[in-house]
């Protein structure tokens, strides 16, 4: 049917075809890869290092976006503003927390550590009794990721006064100076305020 030409004609157009098909396949590729990185690019800047932390957990970058995003939309639709009768009862609260610490360092932290994991019940970051702490402290970094260091961090820092209490007065074994001890309550109470004032926002 073809002749000579015809049929080199033919060889040149399918191996042209199968040039543009390759060019066009692995644009299409190079596109895909660079929208990922892109996507992830943003969710690392939206999340930041819950995005590390959780992709560390996960084992994937692309596994950690899928779970801090569903965390966060679950966290949305459950989480409740505050009313303002709540919000004047919380400020009062915080001025207790602060009014006492020169007087008892470690009972304003208690009493800081129960204001804000009281606000996140009422904000319903909590969502039943059964909830752990660690799925509380997820949910609350998943919505507000630049206060999850801190709050972990303020609650380290509470675990301690309560081991300290629990060793009684007497035993000061491994015990910092005083006012070692006194500035890390001091930096929890910080901390501890970070997270209050954020979820007294919205």
């Amino acid at each position: 049917m073809f002749g000579i030409g015809g049929l080199e004609m033919l060889i040149i157009l399918v191996i042209l075809v199968g040039i543009v098909s390759l060019v066009i396949y692995f644009a299409s590729r190079r596109r895909q890869t660079q929208r990922g990185e892109e996507q992830r690019e943003r969710t690392r800047e939206e999340f930041g290092s819950e995005y590390e932390r959780a992709a560390e957990e996960r084992g994937s970058e692309e596994e950690a976006e899928k779970e801090l995003r569903q965390r966060r939309g679950r966290v949305e639709r459950q989480v409740e503003p505050l009313s303002d009768e709540s919000r004047q009862r919380y400020e009062e609260r915080w001025r207790e927390v602060e009014g006492i610490f020169v007087e008892n360092p470690e009972r304003s932290v208690e009493l800081a550590d129960r204001a804000v994991s009281e606000l996140l019940e009422e904000r319903n970051f909590i969502a039943d009794a059964s909830q752990s702490d660690q799925d509380t402290e997820r949910g609350l970094a998943a919505m507000h990721p630049e206060v999850a260091n801190d709050y972990r961090e303020a609650r380290r820092a509470r675990a301690g006064v309560v081991a300290r209490s629990a060793r009684g007065p007497d035993d000061s074994s491994g015990e910092e100076s005083d006012e070692k001890g006194t500035e890390k309550l001091r930096q929890a109470i910080r901390r501890y305020r970070v997270v209050y004032e954020r979820l007294m926002e919205r």
